[in-house]
């Protein structure tokens, strides 16, 4: 079972419940995170400058660790001006929790940012991360997630489309070694007419029919409603992988985080308080698939 989700701004809100978040998300074998805004831990860039974790972001994982999960952290951050290494909202890491008992991290497939050159790319707003995996039972399962968060805005389609097909040729050129990829985050996609525009020949969402993945209720037609994550992958080669037969889900976080409120003040989403429920929780849905049928995975 692997989760998607953007989580708006890890390390940044001081609010952020992470324990009920990290018991939601217990229950999946890999969880993949978006808008983690500052490192975890102490460590080195690439280019030798040391960092220092951030106490928001710190919290989050030890929940996370104390459920089981192990994770992988991208070397650096990545975004769209011409500073990186800012621990702030101008720029993203990319992170992977898994469980050991169930997967592996597969270093013999292609791993790690998708380009050298990680600010102000002219391919991407953020340089997107592969994450490979293999299962443990039998080793019959493997393949490589690749983390995204495209450009934001109604008016960035082109943007968002030439994103998506740079990542498409990056797998064109990694392929030998592996044939499953599938491509999820927050895609930015506004509806189904820029989806059906969107899409790459030979490549499909298992978010179709355009679902609602953003929190944002109010009072407009539609109440916000934006299909902005997406799992994208190519039915030629991994329909067999995917288990098809699972529908998207599309986890109610308003909902599924009223029953964990144990705070003296009002849960802010009863009424939705958006401002306030973001920085608690976030402005996403996280989203979930299953991978393998039971005869690759047993």
């Amino acid at each position: 079972m692997i989760c998607s989700f953007n989580i708006q701004f890890l390390g940044s809100f001081k609010k952020r419940d992470n324990e009920a978040i990290a018991e939601l998300l217990k229950v999946y074998d890999i969880v993949l995170i978006q808008e983690l805004v500052s490192p975890p831990f102490d460590g080195i860039y690439p280019d030798g400058e040391a960092y220092e974790s951030d106490t928001e972001a710190r919290i989050f994982f030890e929940a996370m660790i104390a459920r089981g999960f192990d994770y992988v952290l991208s070397e650096e951050d990545t975004g769209p001006s011409d500073k990186i290494h800012s621990k702030s909202s101008s720029t993203e890491w990319w992170a992977a929790f898994y469980k050991k008992n169930k997967v592996k991290y597969a270093l013999d497939l292609p791993e790690g940012f998708l380009a050298e050159d990680r600010s102000n790319n002219e391919n991407y707003e953020r340089v997107s991360y592969a994450f490979p995996f293999r299962s443990i039972a039998n080793e019959k399962l493997d393949f490589v997630l690749i983390s995204v968060h495209l450009a934001a805005g109604a008016q960035e389609h082109e943007r968002r489309k030439h994103e998506l097909l740079s990542i498409v040729q990056w797998i064109e050129q990694n392929d030998d070694l592996e044939e499953d990829f599938i491509i999820l985050g927050d895609m930015n996609i506004e509806d189904s007419t820029e989806l059906a525009d969107f899409l790459p020949a030979g490549y499909t969402s298992l978010n179709n029919e355009c679902r609602r993945t953003n929190t944002l209720i109010n009072s407009k037609p539609g109440g916000g409603a934006k299909p902005y994550d997406h799992v994208i992958y190519r039915p030629q080669f991994t329909s067999e992988e995917i288990d098809e037969a699972y529908d998207l889900e599309v986890v109610d976080l308003i909902g599924s985080m009223k029953a964990s409120w144990i705070k003296p003040d009002p849960y802010p989403g009863d009424p939705y308080d958006h401002n306030l429920f973001k920085q608690y929780f976030s402005d996403h849905h996280p989203i979930v698939f299953r991978m393998g049928s039971q005869d690759l995975v047993n």
